[in-house]
């Protein structure tokens, strides 16, 4: 019941040009394009979110405790499981050698094994969930806390774009200057925002 897949999103900014065109207007009428505008530079970076995530020492710890959590239930699950197949192996032992008085007996203790067969069903999905529901919330706070803490560290950085290489078409190139990774990171791995990545404030 291997369901722990450790994947982050990051919030993608998406960048919207639009372009007039004046090609067949008198030319007393064409909008007069600024230069000043045309030479405007736009300070981008971007983040890499696997490497972050695998040297974000809160993240990593939080994996961990999820993984440890599937082991438990999935070990808890199997020995409920075992315990029930040795029943139905000694049900079908005793039907073998008419160990029932009644036939209706038997039926009795076939029909409590066969409900017992599917609490445990319901069980291991109800694990199954309250897994997943515990990988999503821990998704949303580190969601929360990573978009935090690109703010502050652009309060002073100032860029206008900050991306991530999360997806298959954020980044096709960047240039090493531009990877602010190793930043972002010392940040997060600051004492100050460990406590903070486990209770983000919402509002």
């Amino acid at each position: 019941m291997k369901i722990i897949k450790l994947f982050v999103g990051l919030v993608s900014t998406f960048l919207v040009m639009s372009i007039v065109s004046c090609n067949q207007c008198p030319k007393t009428d064409c909008p007069m394009v600024d230069a000043d505008s045309l030479s405007t530079k736009i300070s981008i970076a971007y983040v890499k979110m696997d490497s972050l995530l695998l040297n974000y020492n809160v993240y990593k710890q939080m994996s961990e405790e999820l993984i440890q959590e599937e082991e438990k239930s999935r070990a808890s699950l199997n020995q409920k499981a075992s315990a029930l197949q040795k029943e139905i192996e000694e049900f079908q032992n005793k039907v073998q050698h008419n160990a029932f008085l009644t036939q209706e007996r038997a039926l009795s203790e076939q029909d409590r094994l066969l409900r017992k067969q599917k609490d445990l069903q319901e069980l291991g999905i109800k694990m199954e969930q309250e897994l997943l529901a515990k990988q999503q919330k821990m998704t949303e706070k580190l969601n929360l806390v990573i978009d935090s803490v690109i703010n502050t560290y652009n309060k002073e950085a100032g860029f206008d774009f900050i991306l991530t290489n999360t997806g298959k078409d954020n980044i096709l190139f960047g240039n090493e200057k531009y990877n602010i990774t190793s930043n972002v990171l010392e940040i997060l791995n600051a004492e100050e925002f460990e406590t903070a990545s486990r209770n983000p404030q919402t509002g």
